[in-house]
């Protein structure tokens, strides 16, 4: 139960998020934008249609061809998101509070960028869908078999295309940033945050170097059965994973045992289990 409420919090405060930076950042400064807040750009440019009329409208078709095509359990994973979000970008499409206090176009991409990516973010991890485009590719995928990406890709692309006739150059790069910033940033959300780095060390000292990243580092090791290539020695191979502030003094550490010591540092985007998504217990 507990679940079911933080992942509609998330949907919800996702939605807001998202049409925040929509209409009060990205159409506020004519900044192209995909989707179908772009194709509402494009109709409210065109014939003066409110942008949150037009999304509501497609929102509800697309939700609908959802249901009768895909069905009815990924019907149910849009439905808030398609009445939720033309819901609250009228809102903020009528309230003048929410307009013009930022002017700035590349400051308003970048913020823009980072509201769109951690909305999107939130959504995915409540296991919803923003709805919208996204049904157009998975129904494409499931009679046709396109890859969803590439449909996607090409929706996008279109849509973009049409907002390239009122917008200049400077604005249409803008909306290109946003795309780039917004992939970073929902990537992030979608790992918590989370930075760490995985560290494999090479060594005749490892029983030393894993004494040392367990009790003076506070660090999780695993010690890894290994074979040297040219000598054929059976060896022990050290893996720890690790937030990037103990690195530099690990790795200092590492070279004070063993100055000959071979270490890989690579970059790790999530890690769950005991000492990350569980906590710690005494063996």
């Amino acid at each position: 139960m507990k679940q079911k409420v933080l992942n509609l919090i998330y949907i919800i405060v996702g939605n807001i998020l998202i049409a925040l930076a929509v209409n009060t950042l990205i159409l506020e400064n004519h900044i192209i934008v995909g989707g179908t807040s772009g194709i509402g750009n494009v109709l409210n440019y065109y014939f003066h249609i409110p942008v949150s009329l037009s999304v509501g409208c497609l929102n509800v078709c697309l939700f609908l061809v959802g249901l009768f095509f895909i069905g009815k359990k990924f019907a149910m994973t849009t439905l808030i998101s398609t009445f939720l979000f033309p819901i609250v970008l009228q809102f903020f499409e009528t309230h003048a509070m929410f307009h013009h206090y930022l002017n700035d176009p590349l400051l308003a991409a970048i913020l823009a960028a980072c509201c769109v990516g951690v909305g999107i973010g939130l959504i995915l991890r409540a296991n919803a869908s923003t709805g919208g485009v996204d049904i157009l590719a998975i129904l494409l995928n499931k009679k046709l078999g396109f890859p969803v990406h590439i449909v996607l890709n090409c929706i996008d692309l279109s849509i973009l295309v049409l907002q390239f006739t009122f917008n200049d150059t400077t604005h249409v790069i803008y909306g290109i940033m946003i795309v780039m910033i917004t992939a970073v940033v929902l990537n992030k959300t979608l790992t918590q945050g989370t930075s760490l780095v995985q560290l494999t060390v090479i060594s005749d000292e490892y029983e030393t170097i894993k004494e040392s990243i367990l009790h003076e580092f506070d660090a999780g090791v695993t010690l890894l059965a290994s074979e040297k290539g040219y000598t054929k020695e059976n060896s022990k191979l050290i893996l720890s994973v690790l937030p990037y502030r103990k690195l530099p003094s690990i790795k200092a550490k590492i070279h004070e045992i063993d100055p000959y010591a071979f270490v890989i540092v690579s970059h790790v985007e999530e890690v769950g289990g005991k000492g990350f998504t569980l906590e710690k217990r005494n063996a």
